[in-house]
């Protein structure tokens, strides 16, 4: 088994033992929809995007990765996808129901660049809009994933970390940027951030249900 295989599997797995900022709750009593996979390979590896879009100034390309409660990407599939400086934002579903998960990012066997390039991912409202409210210290919505990392996201209102994600039916959007720019900046809009080079990367989303 690869490197990045026990990594991803480690990152996407619900157990404490791999969450950033939880703290200490179990998740007993939960039903996973879609098992993580420990298979990193090459399977699901569409680019994750299609129609070019125009927002916020920036450069925006919708996605096609749908890891919301009510979307079909998360579970086993690990998604091989580019992420550059322009923006790629990915539907997210939001079904109602005790729903919570995590989406995870993985280096692939292709090189990763060594200038600074940084991941950065969040939720918005809007494709390529500003994050989601919450605190960031407990609630992040958006956060610098560098090359590796996961992040958290709760409609259930029982985790207790992640993202808070309103328990009704609608469409947010998961965005993803690379660029090279300070810790602190979660998505590549501060002074100074600069494009970077393009960053390989496999993606993975995790689904639980609340029982």
């Amino acid at each position: 088994m690869r490197l990045d295989s026990v990594l991803i599997a480690c990152l996407l797995s619900f157990t404490v033992a791999c969450k950033p900022g939880d703290d200490g709750n179990s998740d007993s009593g939960v039903t996973e929809t879609g098992d993580p996979s420990t298979d990193s390979g090459d399977t699901g590896t569409d680019t994750g995007t299609d129609t070019d879009t125009d927002t916020s100034g920036d450069n925006v390309t919708a996605g096609d990765l749908d890891f919301g409660s009510g979307g079909g990407s998360s579970g086993v599939t690990t998604h091989s996808i580019t992420v550059t400086n322009d923006i790629i934002a990915h539907p997210f579903t939001v079904i109602e129901g005790a729903y919570y998960g995590k989406v995870v990012i993985a280096p692939t066997s292709s090189p990763f660049p060594d200038d600074g390039t940084g991941v950065r991912m969040w939720w918005s409202e809007t494709a390529g809009g500003p994050p989601l409210a919450g605190d960031q210290e407990i609630f992040p919505c958006s956060a610098n994933l560098g090359r590796e990392w996961a992040m958290h996201w709760d409609q259930s209102g029982t985790r207790g970390y992640g993202c808070q994600i309103d328990n009704v039916d609608s469409t947010l959007h998961l965005n993803l940027r690379a660029c090279i720019s300070t810790p602190d900046d979660t998505t590549c809009g501060a002074d100074g951030a600069e494009a970077g080079s393009p960053a390989p990367i496999y993606i993975q989303g995790g689904l639980a249900e609340v029982q």
